[in-house]
């Protein structure tokens, strides 16, 4: 490996210079499934609430208004994580805050699994989705800056297919373990393979992009030229080599520490280039995941409010979530191709319409159809957001921007269950989901206004 530093002139190469021309590699792989096992075993708690609100509902005799507050409250604790680990990650670093959310949602999922009481439950369910929602936008931002640009919509499409993947495990594990050991035993199961953050500190680098925004310019070149050596490695050929007009050194391409530092932070994003995006990308998570976290945590009850038994509901959407798996080649060709901002609205506006026609599906086969074109369009859209929103931000504050969108998202995941279980009870289960529509179509309105296309964006 060629020496990227000149004792003479204290020029170095950037960070994104040496990783943005590494071709896509096993290695990239490598990295990537460290970040999907991690958001693998996160899904399944987040989608294991879903299929147990009936049976929580019943035992302990809760109304609906309180079936929608225990569902909700995991995002009421989502947004606590999500808006204080952008700003922590910043600091501290991306794997130390991943490390820590994973330890800490592991071990709220396990105290819930002796949940004794109403209150209990719900403060446990509070704390889960602490760790919850702060492992989300550490897990995308970290991808986001550990891969090339011109790969990151295929890794990030591919990191959220596993998102249908984990909802349709907690189904199964629901389905297979609920008769035997109830639904302490499942909360239990879904806790325990949280212990992956041992092999995320063991085997997951740093984000050299984040080391070099810090200014431990030593620490993030260290980084880069391991993973240059694995690409090397992994590849069996030389690596292309670098465009010297991409960079004129070190001073010209970071700013001093004391600059960095006076400008990190939400006061950055606030400023008349990043507020549109604030506002967009609040926007869009709100409504997105009060629509979807709504739906998806009130599936199985509505599917009960048709007539359908508990058990059969629990199936039946358990096998509807693996519709979202085939999103990831339909993602990952858009995003490329019409790119970011386009691909969320065409997937928002087409979760909308199937939203609507599901929730019109009375028989067994158009129940399993419509629910399986719904979720090929919901995982498509959650897939989109996570390309587009970490690409809205400078490095510095990535982990603050991205933090801080998902925050919001998670006031809409919060309101969401509780908003749409007042409905269903006021005026049962078709109008859940036009209000569900609606809300997307606005969330798309705003996006085709305010947002930026990001494609191909360096950082």
């Amino acid at each position: 490996m060629s020496d990227l530093r000149t004792d003479l002139t204290d020029e170095r190469v950037p960070v994104s210079c040496r990783l943005e021309r590494l071709p896509s590699s096993s290695y990239h792989v490598f990295l990537t499934f460290l970040l999907i096992v991690a958001w693998f075993i996160e899904s399944i708690d987040l989608g294991g609430m879903g299929y147990l609100l009936p049976v929580l509902g019943k035992h302990f005799d809760l109304p609906p208004s309180m079936m929608g507050l225990a569902a909700s409250m995991s995002f009421a604790g989502m947004f606590v994580g999500s808006i204080f680990s952008g700003g922590l990650s910043d600091k501290f670093g991306r794997k130390k805050m991943l490390i820590a959310a994973m330890a800490f949602w592991g071990t709220a999922g396990a105290l819930l699994s002796i949940a004794w009481s109403v209150n209990s439950l719900l403060i446990f369910r509070f704390l889960l989705g602490i760790g919850l929602g702060a492992q989300v936008p550490i897990g995308i931002t970290m991808l986001s800056e550990l891969v090339p640009s011109h790969s990151r919509g295929k890794y990030l499409s591919l990191y959220q297919a596993f998102l249908p993947l984990g909802i349709a495990t907690a189904g199964l594990l629901t389905y297979s373990l609920l008769p035997r050991f109830d639904w302490q035993g499942v909360f239990l199961v879904e806790a325990l393979p949280a212990l992956w953050f041992i092999v995320i500190g063991k085997y997951l680098p740093e984000s050299a992009r984040w080391l070099e925004s810090k200014g431990r310019y030593d620490e993030a070149d260290q980084v880069v030229s391991g993973i240059e050596e694995k690409v090397q490695k992994s590849i069996g050929r030389e690596l292309p080599p670098i465009d010297s007009s991409a960079w004129s050194g070190r001073k010209a391409v970071d700013e001093s520490a004391a600059e960095k530092e006076a400008k990190r932070g939400l006061s950055e994003l606030m400023t008349r280039y990043y507020t549109p995006r604030l506002i967009m990308s609040g926007v869009l998570m709100f409504t997105t995941m009060a629509a979807y976290y709504g739906l998806s945590m009130w599936l199985s009850a509505l599917l009960v409010a048709k007539g359908f038994s508990v058990t059969k509901s629990i199936g039946f959407v358990s096998l509807i979530a693996l519709g979202g798996v085939p999103a990831f080649l339909m993602v990952t060709y858009l995003v490329e191709r019409i790119g970011r901002k386009w691909s969320a609205i065409v997937t928002i506006v087409a979760m909308a319409f199937s939203a609507y026609a599901y929730g019109s599906a009375m028989t067994v086969a158009y129940v399993i159809i419509l629910g399986l074109i719904y979720q090929f369009f919901q995982c498509g859209m959650t897939m989109v957001n996570n390309v587009y929103i970490p690409e809205l931000w400078p490095t510095h504050a990535r982990g603050t921007g991205t933090g801080f969108a998902y925050g919001i998202g998670r006031v809409g995941a919060f309101l969401g269950p509780m908003a749409l279980g007042v409905i269903m009870g006021a005026y049962g289960p078709q109008a859940v989901f036009i209000c569900s529509s609606g809300l997307l179509l606005f969330g798309a309105f705003v996006v085709l206004i305010l947002g930026p296309e990001t494609k191909g964006k360096i950082f």
